[in-house]
């Protein structure tokens, strides 16, 4: 035991001497220019995520993988001396500050960026997250997603602008999913480059459930309440798949299937579900057609 202990706390001592080391690593972070005229825009031909190479210590890299710093740079747009470019160079010292000085530049990419100054509007945009789920068997989504912010305000140049309809996320792919998860989407701004806005995430909640299997027996009824036939048989049974926590919530009487007739169908009718509880799925019905018989008045 007392040999474990000293290894541990070599390794603790090993772990802590490296995090007090100097280390390169890489940053990305989105340029956001402030000072602008109101009613005007940066038009850009390159996208606003930059590239860093910087120096600083395992301290800071570990803070940057947490995202407990900024991933938003600021530059002042009235300290850009030149018309129609702008040199990310000359705001190094800018750039280094708003890290706390923690953190020196080695280089920057792209180090330059052309712009024009066009007329600006604001608009609110829907959020439009793009998933890709596979579920542990017996489990799946017990509600419909959710996610906040589900819309954020833009701003830029108003022709470009408006052909903006949804900002989407970058894909997120969950397998094996057992429980309700949360993820921290990232929108995918990059596709925009002429658009700024101070929202880049959004909370995204996958509420996920273990389902079961229930069966229940309705009767049959018709489109026309006066229709003058009956179905033999005159009940039907309806399979479904539901969350353990709203099973005990499904009641018969939410449930409504009627018989109608089917071209396609020769002497008998087809059944039709009008009516089911919302938070059910993979509805079936046993039999999906039935005989009929025509009453003569």
């Amino acid at each position: 035991m007392l040999f474990l202990a000293c290894i541990i706390v070599a390794l603790g001592f090993w772990f802590l001497n490296i995090l007090n080391k100097q280390h390169l690593f890489k940053l990305e972070n989105y340029i956001q220019f402030y000072n602008l005229p109101e009613d005007k825009a940066l038009s850009m031909k390159q996208a606003r995520k930059i590239s860093f190479t910087v120096q600083g210590s395992g301290w800071n890299f570990v803070r940057s993988k947490m995202q407990l710093m900024s991933d938003t740079l600021r530059i002042d747009f009235r300290t850009i001396q030149d018309k129609d470019e702008i040199d990310l160079n000359k705001s190094l010292i800018d750039f280094e500050s708003q890290w706390n000085g923690k953190l020196r530049i080695i280089n920057i990419y792209p180090s330059k960026i052309n712009y024009i100054v066009e007329r600006k509007r604001i608009r609110k945009i829907p959020i439009t997250p793009v998933y890709s789920i596979n579920f542990t068997d017996q489990y799946g989504l017990s509600e419909d997603i959710h996610w906040y912010p589900d819309s954020i305000y833009i701003s830029g140049p108003i022709d470009y602008i408006n052909k903006i309809t949804t900002i989407k996320t970058k894909p997120i792919v969950l397998n094996s999913l057992n429980l309700t998860t949360q993820i921290n989407a990232v929108l995918d701004l990059e596709k925009y480059p002429n658009i700024t806005t101070t929202v880049h995430n959004t909370r995204i909640v996958f509420p996920v459930e273990q389902f079961t299997e229930g069966i229940v027996e309705v009767g049959i009824s018709t489109r026309n309440e006066s229709a003058n036939f009956i179905t033999f048989p005159s009940k039907c049974k309806i399979k479904y798949k539901v969350a353990l926590s709203n099973y005990n919530k499904i009641i018969q009487q939410s449930f409504k299937v009627i018989a109608e007739k089917d071209e396609n169908l020769k002497n008998r009718l087809s059944l039709k579900l009008v009516s089911v509880p919302e938070n059910i799925k993979d509805v079936q019905l046993i039999p999906e057609t039935v005989e009929y018989l025509i009453i003569k008045k």
